[in-house]
C-alpha cells in the first residue's frame, strides 16, 4: 500500500515538530510504503526513519509556472464559488478575494504535482494530509483525476478555527469538507465546530487526539521560596502574551517573598516586541527573572522538563486545538493553567491545574497561578497531570491506533454508491457544473 503524507514543510524546518513523534509509527509498518511530500523544502531536512521516503515534487513553483496556475484559478469554478460565499457572508473585499485566488491556484498546482508523482511512482492509495488546508483540497482534486484512491486529513487549530484567520475567512473549506474520506479531529469540540461551522458530515469525522511520549520521570518542583513558570508558544497576537506578562507582574508584586522565574519557549514574528514588553513591565521587579529561549527543537523542550524544576505551564491563548505543548508538560507531571478555548478542557481541569475562562484578564491568570503555586495538594496536581496523559494522550497508543485506522481505510474497497456520494461535491466544483 502506497501512503503519501502531505506536510507544510516537514521534514524541513521550521515547525511541525510534533510529526517527529508520529513518524516512527508509520516507519514501524512493513506492509506499507510511506513518502513525505512537503509543500516547502528549503534548508537541511531533519532526519527521518530509514523506511520513510521524502519527495520534494510538491514544493512550489515560481515564475511562469506560478502565473499559469493563477490564470487557471481565475477560470476555475472553485474560485468563483468562493467569491459567491464571500459575497453571501459579507466578507468580499480585495484582501479576501486575493486569498481566495491564491488558495485556489495553490490547490490546482498541488493537484497537478500529485498527479505527476502518481504517474511516476504509481497511484497513491491514501493521501494523508497533516493539515486541512490547500494540500488537502489538492488531494481531493487529484483523487478525482485518478491519482489518489482515498484522502484523509487531520484538523488542528489554525486550519480549523476561522477566528485565527485574517478577516475571519477560511479559504476553500466549505467547498471541500464533505469530500474527504475521513477528517480526524482532535476533540469532540473540534468535531462539533467542523459540523456547525462548515457543514462537515458527522459520519466522515473521527476523533483522534495527538499524543506525546510518556516522560521517563516526573518533573520536580522548585525549592521553597522559588517559583518557576514556563510558557511555550509562538509570539503572536493570538497567544495573548501581554496578559501573561501582566499576570506575572501581579503575581510577583503580591508575593514579594517568592523568587519568580519565567521561561518562555518559542519564536515567532513578535518575539522581539514581546521581549521588549517584558523588559518594560518586569525589568524593575527585584524578585522576578525572565528568559526568552527562542524556538527550541523538540528534544530540547523535553530536556527542559527532565532537567529543570518547573512548577507550572501557563497558556494564555485565545484560540487552540488540543495543544501538544500542554501534553508535554503534563506528561512530565507539570500542572497547567490555561483558558477554556478549543479542546483545552479535554486536558486541563481543577484536577491537574486551573481551567481559566475563555477571556481571562491578568487578575484571573495571576490568581490561578497563585492557586497552583501555593495549593496544599500541589503534589496531587502533578500526579494527576501525568495520569491524564497516560489515560488519553499516550503517543504509543494514539499514533499506533491512528496509523492502523488509516491503513485499514486504505485497504477497504469503495462501493460505487459511496464513491459517487463522496466525489460528487468536489467534481461539481472543479468542473463548474
Amino acid at each position: 500500500m502506497r501512503i503519501a503524507i502531505l506536510t507544510n514543510a516537514y521534514p524541513y524546518l521550521p515547525g511541525e515538530q510534533f510529526i517527529e513523534d508520529e513518524i516512527g509509527y508509520w516507519a514501524a509498518r512493513d506492509d506499507i510504503s510511506v513518502t513525505l511530500l512537503p509543500a516547502l523544502a528549503t534548508g537541511t531536512p531533519r532526519p527521518v526513519p530509514a523506511r520513510i521516503a521524502v519527495d520534494t515534487g510538491m514544493a512550489g513553483t515560481v515564475g511562469i509556472g506560478r502565473l499559469w496556475h493563477v490564470l487557471a484559478a481565475l477560470r476555475s469554478a472553485i474560485f468563483w464559488r468562493e467569491l459567491g460565499y464571500l459575497r453571501r457572508s459579507r466578507k468580499l473585499q480585495p484582501r479576501t478575494i486575493g486569498r481566495a485566488l491564491l488558495h485556489t491556484s495553490k490547490a490546482l498546482e498541488q493537484a497537478a504535482q500529485l498527479q505527476r508523482y502518481a504517474k511516476a511512482h504509481g497511484r497513491i492509495d491514501v493521501a494523508y494530509c497533516y493539515w486541512n488546508d490547500t494540500q488537502a483540497c489538492a488531494a481531493v482534486l487529484a483523487r478525482e483525476a485518478g491519482a489518489v484512491r482515498k484522502v484523509v486529513s487531520r484538523a488542528h487549530g489554525y486550519d480549523l478555527y476561522e477566528a485565527r484567520r485574517d478577516s475571519g475567512y477560511m479559504p476553500l473549506k466549505r467547498q471541500f469538507i464533505a469530500a474527504f474520506d475521513a477528517v480526524f479531529a482532535l476533540s469532540r469540540e473540534a468535531k462539533t465546530y467542523l459540523q456547525r461551522t462548515y457543514g462537515a458530515p458527522a459520519e466522515n469525522i473521527r476523533i483522534s487526539p495527538l499524543g506525546v511520549p510518556l516522560a521517563n520521570a516526573l518533573n520536580r518542583p522548585s525549592a521553597a521560596g522559588c517559583l518557576h513558570v514556563v510558557s511555550v508558544a509562538s509570539c503572536m497576537r493570538v497567544k495573548r502574551l501581554d496578559r501573561m506578562i501582566g499576570a506575572l507582574r501581579l503575581l510577583a508584586g503580591q508575593h514579594c517573598d517568592i523568587r519568580v522565574t519565567w521561561t518562555h519557549v518559542g519564536g515567532g514574528p513578535l518575539l522581539e516586541e514581546t521581549r521588549a514588553l517584558a523588559a518594560r513591565e518586569l525589568g524593575g521587579l527585584d524578585n522576578l527573572d525572565f528568559t526568552f529561549t527562542g524556538e527550541l527543537p523538540h528534544p530540547a523542550v523535553a530536556a527542559l522538563y527532565r532537567d529543570t524544576a518547573v512548577d507550572m505551564l501557563v497558556n494564555t491563548s485565545e484560540s487552540e486545538g488540543v495543544p501538544v505543548s500542554i501534553m508535554e508538560a503534563m506528561s512530565a507531571g507539570v500542572p497547567v493553567v490555561a483558558p477554556d478555548v478549543g479542546g483545552i478542557s479535554s486536558l486541563v481541569s481543577g484536577h491537574c491545574g486551573v481551567l481559566l475562562g475563555p477571556q481571562p484578564d491578568t487578575e484571573e491568570i495571576a490568581d490561578a497561578m497563585a492557586r497552583v503555586a501555593f495549593a496544599d495538594g500541589h503534589a496531587h496536581l502533578r500526579a494527576n497531570a501525568r495520569q491524564v496523559i497516560e489515560a488519553g494522550f499516550d503517543a504509543a497508543r494514539n499514533y499506533r491506533d491512528f496509523v492502523a485506522g488509516i491503513v485499514a481505510l486504505g485497504a477497504a474497497d469503495d462501493s460505487p454508491a459511496r464513491c459517487r456520494k463522496r466525489a460528487a461535491p468536489a467534481i461539481q466544483h472543479a468542473a463548474g457544473r
